[in-house]
């Protein structure tokens, strides 16, 4: 089942993969040893497939190309862990985190920018409308599946729905779901998840869309943040030395990369402090300076607010 769905899988993926199929469910090991992650996907009903994504890569670009289908086809997108971003204009990108729900057609957004924090997790349900209508149809039958595409084609091409009760109400019991009655579990709550949508008002759209003249922008000062960290930048600096508002910069980094631009940089700090640790080549005064703090004891405290033991607990 799903055979053609399958085969679009097999375009987009376009690193080193190996495919365990189990029947209606198919993995998909991506990388050696699956280096970049998996799909898990199952079929549901002729036309759908939902896909758990757990993917951890540096460039997008070693793992996913993009490509133009025939087929009408709607996707679900819920995030679970980290960020994910596609275009959805010809000059304008939209980002979304966890616990953000977004229904789009495949061939308006489907333009994958990047996964900013180097990893994602989350699931997707792809669905072939001119396939699958009919059998939602048996569920519920005054549920338009191709009424939707075609709403959804005429405008922007997506809604977008941030975190809130009632997304983490309908999509949380994805994530656990007891093998024995998984098949017709999916089926149940994908007929949730389309009755979800068209009842949800999607009007107080809360997204920000960014150009692609802001996008390379924040590429930049993402950049900068991270090319010397011992290093003190402000703000001021930053808008100045690309023109910009401060406002703009911190809203849009925020957008990107889902947190404050300094809250941001100060864990990117201790997780890079981690890893030096772990490393075991420089000492935690060494450490410190290296990761921009003025005093060995500031940084332990910082350390431990964040990890939870100081340094020298953490190198034990």
């Amino acid at each position: 089942m799903n055979e053609n769905l399958y085969k679009l899988f097999g375009k987009v993926v376009i690193s080193d993969f190996n495919i365990v199929d189990e029947g209606l469910k198919k993995t998909f090991k991506l990388g050696n040893n699956s280096e970049y992650g998996e799909l898990v996907t199952y079929s549901i009903f002729p036309g759908i497939v939902i896909s758990y994504i757990d993917v951890y890569v540096e460039n997008i670009n070693d793992l996913f190309i993009e490509e133009k289908v025939n087929n009408r086809l709607l996707e679900i997108n819920h995030c679970l862990e980290g960020r994910y971003s596609y275009e959805v204009a010809d000059d304008k990108t939209v980002y979304f985190g966890k616990g953000d729900l977004c229904v789009s057609v495949y061939n308006l957004t489907k333009s994958i920018s990047d996964f900013p924090l180097n990893y994602y997790k989350g699931l997707e349900i792809f669905i072939d409308v001119d396939i699958a209508n009919d059998y939602i149809k048996e569920y519920i039958p005054d549920f338009d599946l191709i009424g939707l595409y075609e709403s959804l084609y005429s405008s922007q091409g997506y809604m977008l729905a941030r975190s809130n009760d009632k997304i983490d109400h309908v999509i949380g019991e994805l994530y656990n779901v007891d093998e024995r009655i998984k098949d017709s579990y999916y089926k149940l709550k994908c007929c949730e998840l389309l009755l979800f949508f068209s009842i949800t008002d999607f009007s107080k759209d809360e997204s920000i869309s960014l150009s692609k003249k802001q996008a390379d922008i924040i590429n930049h000062v993402h950049n900068d943040l991270i090319n010397d960290l011992e290093s003190k930048i402000t703000i001021e600096e930053l808008a100045k030395k690309y023109g910009i508002s401060k406002t703009s910069i911190k809203n849009c980094f925020k957008e990107v990369y889902g947190k404050p631009i300094f809250k941001w940089r100060k864990e990117y700090k201790l997780d890079y402090a981690c890893k030096l640790i772990e490393e075991g080549d420089y000492s935690i005064s060494e450490i410190s300076k290296m990761v921009g703090y003025t005093s060995p004891s500031k940084f332990s405290q910082a350390f431990k607010e964040y990890v939870g033991c100081t340094p020298r607990d953490y190198k034990i």
